[in-house]
């Protein structure tokens, strides 16, 4: 059997006269047809066009703008921030979304004209598929398909007759459909509205809608390239591309409201203008109250008309817009464009491979992105029944139905399908999906007030959250549990949170902004080399026509500007998600992997996340008189002597908390459960009476609590005794308690001793007492404010906890720092325990003082002074301005740390000398959750890659806010942050910076192999070129479906390295140290490729490939020679090898050996290459078409070498085994070389250099 194709016959020449050309010349008919098409296309875009500018001249069209202004009140961090949107001719109103910004809403309306255009330019979109089709049925009809070098590479051109009228067409119709999807892709949003006319909202038919996007760039110190790409980037591209935009259809309500559903929130039209959907059914607790009565069912017909069904509007998106969505983009069409480019090049199985590894990889996406959404869609659908009061009566609707002002009824093990108040009654609900806390949480009643409700703040004892359970609403099912619904669908807080997951902050990394710098970088380089391989091709005497010179030189773009390199930056991520399922973390957003691997400081609460979630409670000290004086007691008692407690203490153990029953368990905050519990008190229950405590005769009714308030510090208790007397119990910080109660009812060392308790680990809290006898009513005594009940308080006792460490906190912390990650604590209890945790777990060192900054009394100002035990020469109370002046230097060495506490942290923030204190403050206590966000963002606002870990609860907001929260949750379905860790470990936050590290730098090195791909495959390129020869069909199978594919992918397999480096990977494309391992590596690769070139033009026996005596489109023919042989494998080797390199292993991944399924792969591959460039002539050496066969052998086979022997031309033999086998040393050469220079140099002296030469323009401070 011949080796090369004998056929088929040439259509319409002497071969086949029988067969019939359809198309011989430009002017045939059929190809008049399709110009025809193509003018009717012309002329009819160009008269709609000229219709659309005309109309819009004598009917301008302004857009509507909606304009949405942050409220800082909102920014609680737990659940929805309220934003205030005003619109043009609309009421202001409350949205929960997250950031400030502008939405453009543009009105278009249907013609039929612009709809028969619409229809013509889909039609156009699918009639340039249909001629390419006819084209390769032209160019591949009846061809031969006998063996590796006769798959099928040419046809019968039955259409067109020849190679060249063929490559005509082609040419055409490759640059008309590039430039049509290249077109429509980069439009893709405004496409049809092209077609539409730009109308007033109350006639349009849809709307376009644009906003900018929610982001953040993470490097803020960039380049001056960047910065130049920034300025071009908005030269180029309008504002409008650079937002997120979208065209909503209109839908109508069966009564003709019109609206459009915008990332799940509605916007109800009113004419011309348009408002967000939204009903506050008041503002203060007395407001909810008064809703008691119910709505009518006429009122709720009207809201539910005006605000939509209670439901989360995501449901997953049609089949055929998901296959759409991932196919139509930028990068696939580049893609296809490049590959159809291969299809007519004859390397048509080629081609048909690569295509079926995007349509593999793009179905697997499609799959992903698809369960994705059925599992969102999952959540979102959540439907059940309510029992609702309408016009006086109680009835049972679909959760659909309910609408805000709603009064419904609330049952045990019910999911809440909206956000409530309560107003009667008192429920326990598991919040764990939504805030990551485990422990279940209490709520109970509204009292009528005029107090500002705040679902986030205060009010948060009495708010039902969506999504939320009740497992259990009053203690008995005949128990009437009532709330007020607050809001429904995507107001409410399971909405937020979703809001979070399919709308996304983005956040911008360094090679975010980088990557098109070096698109545009290479794509000059194809150019310069495209013209360079025309020269080449023009010189080396081979028969060829301009159109399939083109078609050699563009296949330089696709191979230099490899369409694979964004994926190289995100495909690590994927299997570091899996990683760190295995370790008990869940993640939420696959790139905060890479981004957590920037890391600089870690953030973490300490009760529950430092320490063990359990509080020991381990006694009290009580105060006594002695003298008339108030004094501590010689001693802690604890309660297993409970009668050496006094009553006073006693009582207050038993009733100031907001602890109720589960069951047989209790639950609330686990500090006053355990409180409660250790006293040996009994809870009794009712829905229609105040809950009671009893021990034996003696009974205590709690008539009103005041829950803890963070803002206070406190929460308080009105209790009544058998006899009718009224007691009023406070408990709540050390400090505060201190503050607010008598002076003479304090011990003198009181602010000493319960400091010295903390700084033993103790976590305090003071409680405090006042009598008010016998009132006339209970009603007098409702009606006190919480002023009124917390004022005038005698001091009674300190209440003690014991607070722990975990028993992994010291090494992880320790870990953290060897690693260059810097610990800080930010917690809501005293300063004097965050000591004791701090040094204990390591974050500080023993050695080291700390200076704590706090108000001053009376003076207001923030003065500094010693923490602990030892005393030094330091002043007892520092001003700030003298603490920068002193001690700068005590702060850059690590000689000295600061501990802050919340109310000097803000007054700090007001003179912005919080800005120059950031990095030196250690323990940040007595912070609220606003001020845990603020803290955060204090960070990131300094460019400084943040992580936070906490336990969920009050670090909700700070989670969210930081580029990597991490929460200690068993909630593994948790939102509340990007990572969950079902393990409640802190080593947890190791192996997510770990894990960050190898990610990121795996992408690096994935993005560096592929541009080394691009850059060597080009000088692969232009030296075939110059010699006029092309490697054969096998040579690009193993590079393209082996060394990329293979290589490439098992790349991403590395692991993480065991344990925390000092130093950070790095996120830049363009930094000195990527730039000189990817440039130096191609400049060996270079300068071996020319030694191996030489080495051959000297060898004995070498004859020159005679390219005058080739066809260019006969390229199956152009590849046996010597020079394909070394070229070839010389550079195919230096892929191998540059993917070894990059994968050898370095501070921030393990060895390459132990990533087995690269280094099998690796050693296979180049024991397969040496075979093939060793072994003599074979079977499996010549599908490769080795020159270890006689090309140039008496009457030879191929038609090139024929030629050159027809005209004179001698044989000569193969290349000889010793020749072989020292051009396999110089690759041998190479390879060492290489790996030299990236594991050697780049990765030890050179970075130093480097690293010198260019140093991080990053802050600097002490971890």
């Amino acid at each position: 059997m011949p080796q090369y194709p004998t056929g088929p016959p040439i259509c319409g020449t002497d071969e086949d006269p029988t067969c019939k050309v359809r198309i011989t010349s430009a002017t045939d008919g059929p190809l008049l047809v399709v110009y025809g098409y193509w003018g009717l296309n012309i002329l009819s875009f160009t008269i709609f066009s000229i219709y659309k500018i005309r109309r819009l001249k004598r009917r301008p069209v302004e857009p509507f703008v909606v304009t949405q202004i942050h409220s800082e009140a909102a920014a609680s961090g737990r659940g929805r921030k309220e934003q205030i949107w005003r619109g043009e001719k609309s009421e202001e109103v409350r949205l929960p979304l997250e950031e400030q910004r502008n939405l453009v809403f543009t009105g278009y309306k249907q013609t039929m004209f612009g709809t028969y255009c619409w229809s013509l330019a889909i039609l156009t979109s699918v009639h340039w598929m249909a001629l390419w089709m006819v084209l390769l049925l032209d160019t591949y009809n009846k061809c031969q398909v006998r063996g590796v070098d006769n798959l099928c590479f040419y046809g019968n051109y039955f259409i067109f007759g020849t190679y060249n009228f063929n490559g005509v067409v082609y040419f055409t119709l490759w640059w008309l459909m590039g430039i049509w999807y290249m077109a429509w892709i980069i439009n893709r949003d405004q496409v049809q509205n092209w077609f539409r006319i730009p109308c007033s909202l109350s006639e349009a038919s849809v709307v376009y809608v644009w906003a900018p996007h929610q982001r953040e760039i993470l490097c803020p110190d960039v380049s001056l390239l960047v910065r130049q790409a920034r300025k071009l980037k908005n030269l180029v591209v309008s504002q409008e591309r650079q937002g997120l935009s979208d065209t909503l259809k209109i839908l109508q309500t069966e009564n003709g409201t019109r609206f459009v559903l915008f990332q799940g929130h509605r916007f109800s039209f009113d004419g011309d203008s348009l408002h967000q959907s939204h009903f506050q059914v008041g503002s203060t607790y007395a407001a909810f109250l008064e809703a008691s009565g119910g709505l009518s069912t006429m009122i709720a017909k009207s809201r539910l008309e005006e605000l939509g069904p209670n439901e989360i509007p995501f449901h997953a998106e049609p089949f055929w817009f998901t296959i759409y969505d991932e196919l139509f983009t930028l990068f696939h069409v580049y893609q296809t464009i490049m590959y159809f480019n291969y299809l007519y090049l004859a390397y048509l199985f080629m081609a048909l491979l690569l295509i079926a590894v995007v349509v593999l990889s793009a179905c697997v996406t499609i799959y992903t992105r698809r369960k994705s959404q059925l599992e969102i869609a999952k959540i979102s659908e959540y439907r059940t029944d309510a029992d609702v009061l309408r016009s006086g009566r109680w009835i049972t609707i679909e959760s659909q139905k309910m609408v805000p002002g709603d009064v419904v009824k609330l049952r045990s093990n019910w999911v809440l399908p909206c956000d409530a108040v309560l107003i009667k009654g008192f429920c326990v609900c598991d919040e764990s999906s939504l805030t990551g806390e485990s422990m279940p949480v209490q709520k109970y009643a509204a009292i009528i007030s005029q107090d500002g409700y705040e679902p986030q703040g205060r009010g948060y004892r009495h708010t039902l959250f969506s999504g939320a359970t009740v497992l259990q609403a009053g203690t008995c099912p005949s128990d009437e549990i009532i709330g007020v619904v607050s809001a429904t669908g995507m107001g409410t807080s399971k909405g937020a949170l979703l809001s979070t997951i399919l709308y996304p902050e983005r956040m911008i990394f360094k090679y975010d902004e980088e990557l098109p710098i070096v698109f545009l970088c290479l794509l000059c380089y194809s150019v310069v080399c495209f013209v360079i391989s025309l020269l080449f091709q023009n010189h080396n005497g081979q028969q060829s026509i301009w159109v399939t010179k083109f078609a050699y030189c563009s296949a330089l773009f696709s191979q230099t500007v490899s369409p694979l390199l964004p994926v190289a930056l995100e495909v690590g991520q994927l299997h570091s998600v899996e990683r760190l399922k295995k370790l008990g973390v869940h993640c939420l957003n696959p790139k905060r992997i890479a981004i957590a691997g920037k890391i600089r400081v870690f953030c973490f609460d300490k009760t529950g996340t430092l320490t063990k979630n359990g509080l020991d409670f381990i006694g009290v000290h009580s105060s006594t008189r002695v003298d008339d004086r108030a004094s501590f007691e010689n001693q802690l008692f604890v309660l297993k002597n409970s009668r050496d407690i006094n009553l006073l203490t006693m009582r207050g153990l038993a009733t100031c908390h907001a602890v109720s029953r589960f069951g047989d368990q209790f639950v609330g905050n686990e500090v006053e459960v355990k409180m409660f519990s250790a006293s040996g008190w009994d809870l009794i229950e009712s829905v229609h009476e105040y809950p009671v405590v009893r021990k034996g005769k003696e009974k205590l009714t709690i008539l009103k609590r005041h829950e803890f308030d963070h803002s206070r510090a406190t929460m308080s208790v009105i209790v009544e005794d058998s006899w009718g007397v009224i007691h009023i119990y406070c408990k709540g910080s050390f400090e505060k308690i201190g503050d607010i109660s008598e002076p003479a009812s304090l011990p003198e060392d009181y602010l000493r001793i319960s400091r010295d308790h903390a700084l033993h680990g103790c976590y305090i809290l003071g409680l405090s007492y006042r009598n008010l006898g016998k009132p006339p009513s209970r009603e007098e005594i409702l009606s006190l404010s919480r002023d009124q009940v917390e004022d005038g308080l005698s001091f009674v006792a300190l209440l003690l906890f014991r607070n722990e460490l975990k028993s992994d906190t010291r090494v992880a912390i320790e870990n953290l720092k060897d690693g260059q990650v810097r610990p800080v604590m930010v917690t809501g209890d005293n300063a004097q325990t965050g000591h004791y945790i701090a040094r204990k777990c390591g974050m500080v060192e023993q050695h080291v003082p700390i200076l704590l900054g706090d108000i001053e009394q009376p003076s207001g100002r923030v003065t500094w002074s010693r923490m602990g035990e030892v005393q030094d020469s330091l002043e007892p109370h520092l001003s700030t301005e003298d603490l920068l002046r002193e001690q700068n230097k005590g702060f850059k060495n690590g000689l000295l740390e600061l501990a802050v506490t919340g109310k000097a942290f803000n007054s700090l923030c007001q003179t912005e000398m919080m800005t120059k204190l950031l990095f030196y403050t250690r323990i940040h206590a007595r912070f609220t959750p606003e001020d845990k966000v603020r803290l955060v963002t204090m960070h990131r606002d300094q460019g400084i890659v943040v992580g936070m870990c906490g336990d969920g609860g009050n670090d909700c907001g700070a989670l969210r806010a930081a580029h990597a929260g991490l929460a200690l949750s068993s909630a593994e379905a948790s939102v509340v942050s990007p990572f969950t860790s079902v393990t409640q470990s802190v080593s947890s936050v190791v192996d997510l910076v770990r894990e960050g590290r190898g990610c990121l730098h795996t992408s690096l090195a994935c993005y560096k192999f592929l541009i080394i791909y691009g850059l060597t495959f080009s000088i692969l390129k232009l030296a075939c070129n110059w010699y006029g020869v092309i490697a054969c069909e096998m040579d690009y199978i193993i590079i393209d479906s082996v060394a990329v594919l293979v290589l490439g992918y098992t790349m991403t397999l590395s692991q993480p390295a065991k344990r925390l480096s000092k130093e950070r990977p790095t996120s830049s494309l363009l930094s000195p140290q990527t730039v000189a391992s990817t440039l130096g590596i191609w400049i060996m690769n270079i300068i071996f490729l020319i030694i191996a070139i030489v080495y051959m033009k000297n060898l004995h026996g070498y004859v020159p490939w005679p390219a005058k005596y080739s066809l260019g489109n006969s390229w199956w023919t152009l590849g046996d020679n010597w020079e394909v042989t070394v070229i070839f494998y010389t550079v195919y080797s230096q892929f191998v090898t540059t993917s070894f390199a990059f994968t050898f292993g370095s501070s921030f991944r393990r060895s390459v050996f132990l990533n087995q399924g690269f280094f099998i792969s690796w050693v296979v591959i180049m024991f397969m290459v040496s075979c093939v460039l060793l072994l003599s002539e074979n079977a499996f050496t010549r599908s490769f078409h080795m020159a270890s066969e006689q090309f140039n052998r008496p009457n030879p086979e191929n038609p090139v070498w024929r030629a050159y022997q027809d005209a004179g031309g001698l044989p000569s033999p193969p290349m000889v085994f010793t020749q072989r086998l020292r051009l396999w040393l110089i690759i041998f050469s190479n390879m060492v070389g290489i790996i030299l220079w990236s594991a050697g140099a780049i990765d030890g002296p050179v970075a130093k250099l480097l690293a010198r030469r260019f140093p991080s323009k990053s802050l600097e401070f002490l971890t």
